[in-house]
């Protein structure tokens, strides 16, 4: 493999999952449609480990208990229930319940974490340190999430 390896989670959006999402949750909006190839080639030997499930169905990025990445400011949850731009998107009565965060934990979050644990393990042991880059594409206009800045 020219000295690069790729770790995928094998996992996209289950039927069941987005027959729960809403119209417009089943648009996809806040997705990194090419984030696979936006940082490909970036650094030689890299080693990538990209989560392949939406974030609708869990977001790779938050902790696992739920704490705020933003405390205080507006942001999405583990298992958001809202777009970036603060719209539902799930259907009236299917958000996700406490049983369908601990089920996505066991099946998409954690094995994510696992996998990119053990490849940083690999690459400390090999080299003796190894650096993450988590790396992510994101509209640059979102006045929900973050303050809009003017330029004078």
């Amino acid at each position: 493999m020219d000295g690069k390896r790729s770790w995928k989670v094998r996992l996209k959006i289950k039927s069941d999952i987005w027959a729960r999402l809403n119209e417009n949750g089943q648009l996809l909006a806040d997705t990194d449609w090419h984030i696979h190839t936006l940082y490909d080639g970036l650094l030689p030997e890299a080693t990538t480990v990209r989560a392949t499930f939406h974030r609708y169905v869990i977001d790779a990025n938050r902790d696992p208990e739920g704490v705020s990445l933003y405390p205080g400011q507006n942001t999405t949850g583990l298992i958001p229930e809202t777009d970036f731009d603060g719209r539902a998107i799930w259907r009236d009565g299917e958000k996700p319940a406490a049983a369908d965060t601990q089920k996505r934990l066991e099946h998409f979050h954690k094995p994510y974490h696992a996998a990119l644990a053990a490849e940083i393990k690999r690459v400390q042991d090999i080299h003796g340190l190894a650096i993450l880059y988590d790396c992510h594409s994101i509209r640059s206009h979102i006045p929900f999430l973050f303050q809009v800045w003017k330029v004078d």
